[in-house]
């Protein structure tokens, strides 16, 4: 393995152990990653809005990786890649989305002109859509239904909702469209307790592929980042990274596919990473570091 030179970390449950809160020990870790030379860059399911709030917190001009890898941001945040939705799938998987009496939102690139995402209202919300709606509605678009729409802004389709439907829809989405499309279901952050989110992506896109491109962007070889994450979103890029490490808190899935597993979010689980890092430590055999 090359030395580590890039570490990418997921947002929630991960970098932020509560509402958008970064504590000071982990926000001292990351500066010291950075100044020893680790390009430090988010990756994550957010769309750029919020993403770009923690980077704020973060206070450190980072690169990101958004919407679960379908949108890639500089370090200033100008756009270096966007992904887009096929055009000629967004209507079917939009109409899958209503047969399954769930609503469809439409993330775009929210540092473009226009909205950050559109909502489909072709059906009653329940209160996860609402909530998410009410919440972001000034940078929202209300469309009477989506599946009618002829639309190439969009990236990401995605739907809120209670675990087992959201399932339910991937398992169908996969059904239909084996290796072309995939869907991933999420919970969602505490204060949405018994919530989760369905993301929808073309096959190809992940926040690994995002951390290629960005990689690529920057210079950095794909063997030398280190990926830390909780989540099932997060598989991707903890399998193709060169380290990948899963947080105490994370999902089953994830703990089982990484390299190492650091302490949970809330007890600075980063920092021990971190420290691993400039030690010029990694994964090897069982224990997980050299």
């Amino acid at each position: 393995m090359s030395a580590i030179r890039m570490l990418a970390v997921d947002l929630d449950g991960t970098l932020l152990a509560g509402e958008d809160a970064i504590s000071p020990r982990t926000r001292e870790a990351l500066h010291a990653a950075a100044r020893a030379g680790v390009q430090v860059a988010i990756a994550t399911g957010r769309r750029w809005r919020r993403t770009r709030l923690v980077v704020e917190r973060l206070g450190l001009p980072v690169p990101a990786v958004c919407l679960g890898g379908a949108l890639v941001k500089g370090p200033e945040g100008a756009t270096v890649r966007a992904n887009a939705f096929p055009s000629d799938a967004l209507r079917e998987v939009a109409a899958l989305v209503a047969e399954h009496g769930l609503t469809a939102v439409g993330q775009r690139d929210g540092g473009e002109p226009g909205p950050d995402f559109v909502i489909c209202g072709a059906r009653p919300w329940n209160g996860f859509a609402r909530r998410y709606w009410e919440r972001n509605r000034g940078h929202a678009e209300w469309v009477r239904r989506l599946a009618d729409e002829e639309r190439d802004d969009l990236l990401v389709v995605g739907a809120f909702g209670a675990p087992e439907p959201l399932e339910a829809l991937a398992a169908e989405l996969h059904a239909r469209w084996p290796g072309r499309l995939l869907a991933v279901v999420t919970d969602l952050p505490s204060r949405e307790a018994g919530g989760a989110y369905c993301e929808i992506v073309p096959a190809r896109v992940s926040k690994w592929s995002g951390l290629c491109q960005l990689a690529a962007h920057l210079g950095v070889p794909d063997d030398a980042i280190c990926a830390v994450g909780d989540e099932r979103n997060d598989l991707a890029m903890i399998r193709g990274a060169a380290w990948g490490v899963a947080m105490g808190n994370a999902h089953p899935e994830v703990l089982a596919a990484a390299d190492w597993v650091t302490g949970r979010s809330d007890e600075d689980g980063l920092v021990a990473v971190v420290e691993r890092i400039l030690g010029g430590e990694g994964p090897s055999g069982p224990e997980g570091v050299e």
